[in-house]
């Protein structure tokens, strides 16, 4: 066991990323004390070997690094900065890892609250896909002093494919959110290249195989895909989580002063397709929309019910750090 190992990890929020990268903790060999509202969600990470705390105080007494993987800001504000939050709970020294997709002024203003109490603070979104985050691949964007970053890069690495310091606290929220935004861009965008042949008469399988083979192949054309053409949309990713994610990358747009007609027009298709499926349909299926305009659903025998580890991976790998 290396003396990075020997940090004790708290991790809150164990949806589908959060046990995926809390899963890698604890095959890695770390010792890893949990908590959720949903109990039931720790048991396979319990069964291998993490600890149940039973609330965050709980949690955060057990830890040197406590990391937070939720699914909006409002709950994570709740989480670090309410009564018994971790703020209140770690100790002067400890490490805070914000890993949720969050905004970066509120993060920042969160940083200065921490640094008073003497706990550090790092950003790490996550981007590629939650089945890349099972398989300790997906890439990991940090962002505050390097100097704390190099403390737990042992534990980036061990959730992580390629780990990229961006710089400064605030700047990995901001790309992750434009990465998102690309990724539901991209996502429409599919929808529409597969329907338009599919209504001539193409077989969709032959023009999945001719998009990934040309230039406007993309990662989301390489795995999303896939699962419009199975018919299960089974992205473990929530039509809720990406109206949320449009709705900061267009708010922190609007701050900066950068207008974004894809971007804006990409939020108002999900929060139509959000208002006729559900909260907790599958990103994905916005493409249900030009399938049910066209009277024609995108299948092709042979695809995936859900994302296995490899696919779509990227293709480089390690940590790149400015120095």
């Amino acid at each position: 066991m290396t003396s990075q190992q020997h940090l004790k990890i708290g991790f809150i929020g164990l949806g589908a990323l959060g046990q995926g990268l809390c899963g890698s903790l604890v095959r890695g060999g770390f010792t890893v004390t949990v908590t959720d509202l949903n109990k039931d969600l720790g048991t396979p990470l319990l069964a291998q070997g993490a600890h149940w705390g039973d609330d965050i105080a709980a949690v955060c007494r057990a830890s040197d690094v406590v990391i937070t993987a939720l699914p909006s800001p409002a709950i994570s504000r709740q989480v670090v900065e309410g009564p018994g939050g971790v703020f209140e709970s770690l100790h002067a020294g400890g490490i805070w890892i914000e890993m949720s997709t969050t905004d970066f002024e509120d993060l920042q203003r969160l940083q200065a609250t921490a640094t008073a109490r003497g706990i550090s603070v790092l950003e790490c979104p996550v981007t590629g896909g939650v089945h890349l985050a099972n398989s300790g691949e997906i890439t990991v964007l940090v962002g505050g002093e390097q100097a704390v970053y190099q403390r737990v890069e042992p534990l980036l690495t061990t959730m992580g494919g390629q780990i990229i310091y961006m710089g400064k606290l605030g700047n990995a929220s901001v790309v992750k959110v434009v990465t998102n935004m690309l990724a539901f861009i991209h996502l429409v965008a599919a929808a529409e290249a597969m329907m338009v042949p599919a209504k001539y008469g193409v077989d969709p399988d032959a023009t999945y195989r001719a998009i990934r083979a040309s230039s406007g192949n993309s990662f989301v054309h390489e795995t999303e895909s896939k699962l419009i053409l199975s018919g299960s949309y089974n992205v473990k990713f929530s039509m809720d989580l990406a109206c949320k994610d449009l709705g900061l990358v267009n708010s922190i747009a609007e701050k900066l002063g950068v207008p974004l007609e894809l971007g804006g027009m990409t939020q108002q298709i999900f929060t139509r397709a959000r208002g006729l499926f559900g909260g907790q349909a599958q990103s994905p299926e916005v493409a249900r929309m030009i399938e049910q305009a066209c009277g024609l659903e995108l299948r092709a025998p042979g695809y995936p019910l859900e994302l296995l580890a490899g696919d779509g991976a990227p293709r480089p790998s390690g940590t790149q750090a400015k120095h």
